[in-house]
């Protein structure tokens, strides 16, 4: 596949803005409505149903654009308890994104808020064979440890910027097959300063991190 890159790479795992650099992986995240057609599509992407925006989708259009091979994942989808869609709605709606990840053969990208333990549950309870990955993930070592032993994935943001932030301690121990880096919605900052700022919370040199990110990424992607 073209998005096979060699370790000098940037990776943004998870964006939402249409970056283009000669060195970057811009791996952007498009919620799913019934207008959205494939020659809107970048060359990546990531294609779901957000929870906050179900109401506003469509899933046909989904299960037609997952498809494409410029779709390299499935999500962002998951589950939020600080919205007012009821949780069993949310949950419908993940599990058809689990099935379509795994007829697919693509990894699942999921927004989790306040409902980690569902999260594990459901991993368990369907068995689900592709990789699983957290974006955006912030919390306390122990939530992260815990994820961790039941195989997730993580992709690390703009809270890894700020030393009052719990997840630096995550960072610094994740092992290096189990991560990559993301600006999520952030426009005020580049997926340069987070890679710069995962280098020194890991005390590695900027280049063996791209390397090993790079690895990573091809494991997850590049494969299917």
């Amino acid at each position: 596949m073209d998005e096979l890159m060699d370790f000098k790479m940037y990776i943004d795992f998870h964006t939402h803005s249409d970056r283009i650099s000669p060195n970057l992986i811009n791996l952007q995240t498009i919620h799913v409505t019934s207008a959205l057609q494939a020659e809107e599509l970048p060359k990546i992407c990531s294609l779901g149903l957000h929870p906050w925006f179900i109401q506003n989708s469509s899933w046909e259009n989904l299960v037609d654009l997952a498809k494409l091979s410029n779709v390299v994942a499935i999500g962002e989808c998951g589950l939020d308890r600080n919205i007012a869609l009821p949780i069993e709605v949310q949950t419908s709606v993940f599990k058809k994104h689990i099935k379509l990840a795994e007829q697919l053969q693509k990894p699942l990208v999921i927004h989790c808020v306040r409902a980690f333990a569902e999260l594990i549950s459901l991993k368990k309870n369907t068995k689900s064979s592709i990789p699983w990955i957290i974006h955006g993930f912030h919390k306390k070592i122990e939530v992260f440890q815990e994820l961790l032993k039941h195989d997730f994935y993580f992709s690390f943001g703009a809270a890894i910027l700020s030393d009052r932030s719990p997840v630096i301690n995550a960072i610094a121990i994740a092992p290096n097959s189990r991560f990559l880096l993301e600006t999520d919605d952030r426009t005020d900052i580049s997926i340069e300063q987070i890679y710069d700022r995962a280098a020194i919370l890991r005390h590695v040199l900027l280049e063996t991190l791209q390397e090993q990110l790079s690895e990573t990424y091809n494991q997850l992607i590049g494969l299917y």
